[in-house]
């Protein structure tokens, strides 16, 4: 990167006498000072000709990731606003991006969590250009770089012939998880949290996979190729991270609950959405509660492993996995035994495709 512009520097490059910002960066962050500074500085790089502003908001870290906001929020006082709370607002119960949202004055929200950075500096204009051509689409994201700390992969690999500028439909965005659209690469118009449904805040059990499909009712999520950000994923969804999570009876009662706020939210969306969604969330429902038995299997969770396949195939038959699991519920060691040979294939095959 180059040495980080003035704000003098910064705001030159906007229109003369711009003071509404057209573009509302939205970073959330909470003891992250490892990764904040790179962060804001990846906003403060971003080349643009228009005004754009950076709300960082805070929820009352305990690791000097506060005091390095107030550092930027000085020596920027025009770009940065800095919102850093006494009280952790999350514990409350309160969704954090919108609530930092809230500061946000731009008809444009380009979000992004303080342990992520964006590594393009025409990432804003590009995307908010793109935006604008297409006033149809509230929501947009690009390819990312995912850092683990074992190796980089792109959101999309290049083998993905779908790789290219579209627009991706409601049931794409239904099947998969909220990741399919990373957090830092999301950019909506701000109106869509204007509408946001009463369950969204009060029984969704994440934030992201609701607000991007939301958002893309009706018209979809324009996907753009160019990879603008790094997306940290500290090995989340790993299947050892899983086993010993779910091995805690405290963290396994809170699993079964996101899995049960997860079908009351599906439910809701059901409701909300044209009957021709219907096979999309019914997908997506067994998809999830299929993953979820793996998940138990593997902790020994066995009592959970076949009530969630036997759910999963409720809902749809969608693998020979799946049915194979089904048929090896009431033998739990078995089933698990697959599942780890399976497991065992695929890192093999990785390994060579390598």
């Amino acid at each position: 990167m180059p040495a980080l512009p003035t704000e003098a520097m910064l705001v030159r490059q906007w229109p003369t006498g711009a003071d509404a910002p057209e573009v509302s960066v939205i970073c959330t962050t909470f003891n992250q000072a490892g990764y904040i500074r790179e962060t804001i500085e990846s906003f403060l790089h971003q080349q643009t000709d228009f005004c754009f502003e950076i709300i960082v908001h805070d929820d009352a870290s305990t690791d000097g990731t506060a005091e390095i906001v107030a550092e930027y929020a000085r020596r920027y006082p025009r770009v940065i606003r800095a919102v850093l709370r006494d009280d952790n607002q999350y514990q409350k119960g309160h969704r954090i991006m919108p609530l930092a949202a809230g500061f946000a004055s731009a008809p444009y929200l380009a979000l992004c969590e303080g342990d992520d950075f964006w590594c393009d500096e025409k990432k804003l204009a590009r995307q908010y250009r793109a935006m604008q051509a297409r006033p149809d689409i509230a929501i947009s994201y690009h390819n990312v770089i995912r850092r683990g700390p074992e190796k980089e992969t792109l959101h999309i690999e290049d083998q993905d012939r779908r790789n290219h500028e579209r627009v991706v439909p409601l049931d794409e965005l239904l099947v998969h998880t909220g990741d399919y659209c990373p957090s830092p690469s999301l950019m909506l118009h701000r109106h869509v949290l204007e509408r946001l449904p009463e369950w969204f805040y009060t029984t969704a059990p994440v934030g992201d996979f609701y607000l991007q499909v939301l958002a893309a009712c009706p018209a979809g999520a324009l996907y753009l190729p160019d990879v603008m950000a790094v997306y940290r994923t500290h090995a989340q969804g790993s299947w050892s991270q899983q086993q010993r999570q779910l091995e805690d009876d405290r963290r396994y009662a809170r699993h079964q609950d996101f899995m049960a706020r997860h079908a009351e939210c599906m439910t809701h969306l059901a409701g909300q959405l044209d009957a021709s969604h219907t096979p999309a969330i019914t997908l997506a429902m067994a998809r999830r509660w299929y993953y979820a038995s793996v998940e138990y299997l593997q902790a020994g969770r066995y009592r959970g492993f076949r009530e969630a396949i036997t759910t999963s195939m409720h809902h749809q038959t969608i693998s020979l996995p799946q049915r194979l699991l089904f048929l090896l519920r009431r033998t739990p060691w078995l089933a698990g035994r697959v599942v780890a040979l399976r497991h065992w294939y695929q890192r093999q095959s990785s390994t060579a495709s390598a």
